[in-house]
């Protein structure tokens, strides 16, 4: 998956052929919300699949309900309660990364190698990446971009996008952010 720019609030997130394609929004009047909205291949229309709030010290998330997943395209389906976002990701206190727990309650942890993400699955003996962040490139370090930044992930995670970009969201703002 690729990133459309450097900011994690405002981007696009998608494969070279688009399917799946996400759009992370954060608007000027909303400078807390952050929207992961998905496009839908067939219709041409947006939804929204979650929602981080950052407005408060602890942070909140809240991701369109799995019933609602089954309505029809064309009807606007309804985002779930809001939840702490240590039910999706429990950030480490000391260094960036955390836990990650998907949709099936299985753990990953973002962790750091050469600065940059890596998602590794808990409890994994061979500890290879199934997500690998690749950053962007310039040329001649200063110019232009000349390559986009980049999620390299192994199909076997492929389970829940929304909440792996969420998490990945997450575990990226604390590091710029210097919140651990």
């Amino acid at each position: 998956m690729e990133f459309a720019t450097n900011s994690v609030r405002n981007t696009t997130v998608a494969t070279a052929n688009d399917d799946p394609y996400f759009e992370v929004v954060t608007r000027f009047w909303h400078p807390n919300l952050t929207k992961i909205n998905k496009l839908d291949p067939f219709t041409g229309a947006m939804s929204t699949v979650c929602e981080i709030d950052n407005k408060e010290k602890e942070a909140k998330i809240r991701f369109l309900n799995e019933n609602e997943k089954e309505k029809e395209k064309h009807q606007q389906a309804s985002l779930g309660e809001w939840q702490s976002t240590e039910t999706l990701l429990k950030l480490a206190p000391a260094k960036p990364g955390g836990v990650f727990v998907d949709s099936d309650g299985e753990q990953y942890r973002w962790k750091t190698h050469n600065r940059n993400f890596l998602l590794i699955r808990c409890g994994d003996d061979t500890r290879l990446p199934i997500v690998t962040y690749h950053p962007h490139k310039r040329h001649f370090g200063v110019w232009r971009m000349s390559k986009h930044a980049t999620l390299e992930i192994k199909p076997q995670i492929i389970k829940s996008w929304e909440r792996l970009i969420a998490s990945y969201l997450l575990v990226e703002r604390q590091r710029r952010h210097h919140t651990f």
